[in-house]
């Protein structure tokens, strides 16, 4: 039973993480405190009245060199009886800071973060595992990401180490989703996610001009700072009438009567969170091969039983593997029931905070 204070820093709480640190107070109680700034997430920084485990910092400040440092975290106050978690991100000076004074005052740390992420270099990739080092232990995003720095020769035996899995709450998705019926279905797929360069959606433009594609509609569900740019590309390439933008949204009712209507789900640029999403529908996923240029959650997607891979960066190759895909009514059907059943199992909030909390447990006996 955990009985110490559990503080959890984090730049800030999108929609998605509330269910989670929500199920962690629940068994926690007062004893969970997460501090956080304000997001610029569009909708996905849409957040209801401050919740009993919410504190407040100031703003994520640029201090040069491509360095942040998070204000007002120089006054969180920490006991050695203290649990304190931080966000990993080497960039962040802050954090850095705080693992040094938890260090000082005897409470125990826990990292937080990705063994790789989309936009990591190697020598970037080396400092973080550095980094790592100052913390009581290791929590990454997934546990590929355990296989692999388990691999590596910066691993520590002293650090408890785990994974969360990373998901979305599923339960109401679970009661919104229609039943995979893909002949009775629309030729459209879906794309959900941030309008942002890492998802690069002007390839997906590009592949719905084929005249092999020329039956597909595309649905979008987000929003972010390349919406405007997108959506003029869209109708400069003839597809006003094929592609529908919904804008961002964080109402699942919402989002269930796009994806509810959509054969596939296609993110051409560097997957995240969205393939978590997609796949809770049932969606068969169509992304690129290059796994060290997607995001922790990739390790819920497997090459032929969850969907297809294209070549990364390639029109004709994400051409020619949606045509495919949309062709084998059979073969998209078992990657929808295996896409479910994986994520209803283990990328959900309901596993993240069991995992979370256990990895609390081995800390806090942890010498």
């Amino acid at each position: 039973m955990v009985n110490r204070r559990v503080i959890v820093v984090q730049p800030t709480v999108p929609s998605y993480r509330v269910d989670f640190f929500n199920r962690l107070a629940e068994f926690l109680g007062s004893r969970l405190i997460v501090y956080s700034s304000k997001g610029n997430l569009g909708a996905l920084s849409e957040e209801p009245e401050e919740l009993p485990w919410q504190r407040s910092l100031g703003p994520m400040r640029s201090i040069g060199l491509g360095l942040q440092y998070q204000a007002g975290t120089s006054v969180i106050p920490l006991s050695p009886s203290d649990i304190l978690v931080v966000s990993g991100a080497p960039r962040c000076i802050s954090n850095l800071f705080l693992l040094l004074r938890a260090r000082l005052v005897g409470a125990k740390t826990i990292w937080w973060g990705h063994y790789w992420s989309s936009t990591s270099r190697t020598w970037r990739h080396v400092f973080r595992l550095q980094l790592m080092r100052l913390s009581s232990a290791v929590l990454f995003y997934s546990d590929k990401e355990v296989v692999e720095y388990r691999k590596s020769r910066w691993l520590s035996e002293r650090q408890p180490l785990s994974a969360l899995n990373n998901g979305i709450n599923v339960e109401p998705i679970r009661k919104l989703r229609s039943d995979y019926l893909v002949s009775k279905r629309s030729c459209s797929i879906l794309f959900i996610g941030r309008l942002t360069a890492k998802a690069k959606l002007s390839l997906l433009l590009l592949a719905l001009t084929n005249p092999s594609l020329s039956q597909v509609r595309l649905e979008v569900v987000g929003d972010g700072e390349e919406e405007d740019a997108l959506q003029a590309e869209a109708l400069a390439l003839g597809l006003g009438s094929r592609v529908r933008w919904h804008g961002g949204t964080i109402d699942e009712a919402r989002i269930a009567a796009v994806a509810n209507q959509c054969q596939v789900f296609v993110y051409p640029g560097e997957v995240g969170l969205s393939l978590i999403h997609a796949m809770a529908y049932g969606l068969p996923v169509i992304i690129h091969d290059d796994r060290w240029r997607h995001m922790p959650e990739f390790a819920a997607f497997t090459n032929g039983i969850t969907g297809v891979t294209f070549k990364a960066g390639s029109v004709d190759s994400l051409v020619t593997t949606i045509s495919e895909a949309l062709s084998d009514y059979p073969q998209l059907a078992r990657w929808s029931a295996a896409c479910i059943k994986l994520v209803d199992a283990q990328f959900n909030t309901a596993e993240m905070a069991q995992r979370f909390l256990a990895l609390v447990e081995e800390v806090s006996a942890h010498r």
